[in-house]
């Protein structure tokens, strides 16, 4: 692994002297512009290849492995005219240049599979060892046409034409991986870590697809071999107290890994709410709370962070919730999202501080039933009451039932029998005059339904209104559960 390193040094190297000095002067043979051109390509950095290419072009020419690089650029931007000119041009074909010809002559995407690994099978015969960019294209290539079953059936016969095999590999399981065959990524990451059992990173990305794919006792296995050969490793510690919470053994073990991941540099809002439920299962509810609280005092725009906080206690939260909402930074539709991640949760009460606090700062303007739906089964009747009635003005037409419904069952439940039978005749008047004049076509639009639709819900909505009604004036003095529109 110290070759890679070097390409990263000699990348530093150029991208200082050459990129942001301008010191053309600077001395880099044509190998190493090479190296820099491949390793600027695994960080997209557009930037940089093109003052590889521009340096090159200036001091080395003729360089045929400049002028194929050159020939990719020139594809990335999806110029195949231009490519197919630039890489006609080189002398001496290489794995790369069949590479670009092949990708040219595909571009249309209109080559069916058989042709395609038949290609691939003529490069890979012709090939006596493949270089780590010609492994790495080889293997890009045939996983974008979806040939994986060809690339694993010709496993072993592409990994004897690389003098360095961990490449290939590492490139397969990552793009496997990446398309979510974790089964095959944990087979090459496994293979990876037996041929070279020192390197940290491959027993970290064995983890990680491990833990992905549920199989916690491997991922923590996997872990400890990590933090063996780098016992500072926070992605190692990440994982192990992962896999440990997720198997349920020893929530004071996982706390104690986490401490030590939050008190890095590296340290994520993810790690900070993971140790605060370790240390929740550890009983340990005011150091967590203390813990988040500590943490949001540097790290105002953590929503993972205040979420967890709010439902831990939300006096604690809403000072944190408040900052964040005074900056501007959330929309009304953010809020109104942000809100929903609690209700599917059954966390009314925490959607309800986020709604409201929200309105209290920046007001709501449209999704006014949401928020009064929310605040009502949250138990927050007297928001629901004071929000009706100050949003009533700027409400299409307040007659909609997920507006009526929280506001007439809120003033039932505070006790306001007479002030809710009183608004819930008023509104069923009105309902009844716009059912008399309006059509089941004009009606629709309000309520966003089809025809049909719109006159079943308005009929439905009617006879739950005189539901409450009747309900109200019974002299049994029925419960509100019995006729709430809202739990029915």
């Amino acid at each position: 692994m110290d070759e890679r390193n070097d390409r990263r040094d000699l990348y530093e190297e150029f991208e200082s002297e050459v990129v942001k000095r301008g010191n053309t002067e600077a001395f880099f043979d044509e190998n190493d512009l090479v190296e820099i051109f491949d390793y600027a390509s695994d960080y997209d950095n557009y930037i940089v290849k093109m003052e590889v290419l521009l340096y090159g072009a200036v001091h080395y020419p003729k360089s045929e492995a400049l002028a194929t690089r050159r020939a990719w650029l020139y594809y990335s931007f999806g110029d195949v005219e231009v490519t197919t000119e630039v890489n006609n041009r080189v002398s001496r074909e290489g794995v790369l240049n069949k590479l670009l010809s092949l990708r040219a002559r595909n571009a249309d995407l209109s080559l069916p599979p058989e042709e395609l690994t038949k290609a691939l099978n003529e490069i890979l015969e012709a090939t006596d060892d493949f270089e780590d960019e010609e492994i790495i294209q080889f293997t890009d290539y045939a996983m974008e046409m979806h040939l994986e079953d060809w690339l694993k059936a010709n496993r072993k016969r592409i990994q004897a034409k690389c003098s360095y095999p961990q490449t290939f590999l590492y490139e397969f399981a990552d793009r496997s991986e990446e398309n979510d065959d974790l089964e095959t990524a944990i087979q090459l990451f496994e293979e990876l870590t037996m041929l070279e059992p020192f390197t940290l990173d491959f027993w970290l990305r064995l983890a990680t697809v491990q833990i992905n794919s549920e199989d916690y006792e491997g991922a923590l296995s996997s872990a400890d071999y990590a933090l063996a050969i780098d016992a500072g490793s926070i992605m190692a510690m990440r994982i192990k107290g992962a896999a440990l919470y997720r198997l349920e053994r020893g929530p004071e073990v996982v706390a104690e890994l986490y401490r030590k991941v939050i008190e890095s540099s590296e340290a994520e809002d993810t790690d900070v709410s993971t140790l605060a439920a370790a240390l929740i299962e550890c009983g340990r509810q005011e150091e967590a709370i203390a813990m988040l609280s500590a943490y949001l005092k540097d790290h105002i725009h953590s929503r993972l962070v205040i979420d967890v906080l709010l439902v831990l206690d939300r006096r604690y939260a809403e000072p944190y919730l408040r900052a964040l909402m005074a900056t501007g930074l959330i929309s009304e539709k953010d809020a109104v999202e942000w809100a929903r991640g609690h209700v599917v949760h059954g966390q009314f009460s925490s959607a309800a501080t986020v709604c409201l606090v929200y309105d209290e700062i920046n007001g709501f303007q449209n999704d006014i039933p949401f928020v009064l739906e929310v605040c009502y089964f949250a138990l927050n009747f007297r928001d629901v009451v004071r929000l009706y009635r100050e949003k009533s003005s700027i409400i299409d037409w307040p007659y909609l039932p997920t507006i009526t419904f929280p506001y007439l069952m809120s003033l039932v439940r505070l006790g306001q029998r007479e002030e809710a039978l009183s608004e819930a005749q008023d509104i069923l008047k009105t309902l009844r005059t716009y059912r008399r004049t309006h059509s089941n076509t004009e009606l629709s639009s309000m309520f966003r339904l089809t025809p049909a639709a719109t006159g079943s819900m308005v009929i439905g909505y009617i006879e739950n209104i005189k539901r409450i009604i009747h309900s109200m004036k019974s002299p049994d003095n029925i419960p509100a559960d019995e006729f709430d529109p809202m739990l029915i």
